[in-house]
């Protein structure tokens, strides 16, 4: 059983008291089950956004994509209404989301089963896709088909490599033959984006191996591992 902060609680119980399904989701489920304290907490809820808004206050802060950014204690929360995805038309976001009442629908569109895990407020986790055999492994696996999930959004690569060396990972055979078969999506990426999870890489305890296995892919396709960033 996992271990909720109370604010986080607070969040979850007040959306449930009102009939809404309410589960902490992705990057704090895969570090609280990795015994390392979570730096961010996200909540997936059937309730809409408009709902969220009206129960908890907050700021609408990607509301196109569902997500209501609410205060808790010393920090915030992202709370995000579950949702499938239309096409992506540029390797980066998709053109429109639909709203839907099914978590594990919301989980399938995530990128990595490792961040596709979800826990109820009784610390019990959901894990559909395998998330917590492949932390167990040392595993990056892509949800669902690897082609799929890399020509949708290019950054899944760069966050593919950063996982990989963060948590001293290795990257499963599939998820690497299509990380590396889809890497020229990544001139669709900005500078921005591009430096800020080559930065993270490489503070990871794993960068020098990531960089040994995959800079030589990622320079030809432009983006240096090491050194300046274009």
């Amino acid at each position: 059983m996992l271990f909720i902060p109370p604010d986080v609680r607070n969040i979850m119980a007040a959306l449930s008291q009102r009939g809404h399904e309410a589960y902490i989701v992705g990057g704090c489920v895969r570090d609280s089950l990795l015994n390392t304290i979570p730096g961010d907490w996200d909540i997936a809820t059937s309730a809409t956004p408009d709902t969220v808004l009206s129960l908890l206050g907050g700021e609408a802060t990607g509301l196109r994509y569902g997500t209501v950014t609410v205060p808790a204690g010393t920090s915030d929360v992202q709370v995000t209404t579950y949702r499938r995805e239309g096409p992506y038309k540029d390797h980066r976001r998709p053109d429109y989301v639909e709203f839907v009442t099914d978590l594990k629908t919301d989980l399938a569109r995530r990128d990595f089963t490792v961040n596709a895990m979800a826990a109820g407020m009784d610390g019990g986790v959901t894990d559909p896709f395998g998330g917590r055999g492949d932390l167990k492994n040392k595993l990056i696996r892509c949800v669902g088909d690897p082609d799929g999930r890399f020509y949708e959004d290019a950054l899944r690569i760069l966050r593919a490599l950063r996982f990989a060396s963060v948590l001293d990972f290795h990257i499963e055979d599939q998820t690497r033959d299509a990380l590396l078969k889809h890497a020229d999506t990544l001139r669709f990426l900005t500078k921005k984006k591009k430096s800020e999870e080559i930065g993270k890489l490489r503070r990871g305890a794993g960068a020098e191996r990531v960089v040994a296995e995959y800079g030589e892919a990622m320079l030809k396709a432009g983006v240096p591992l090491s050194g300046n960033t274009p």
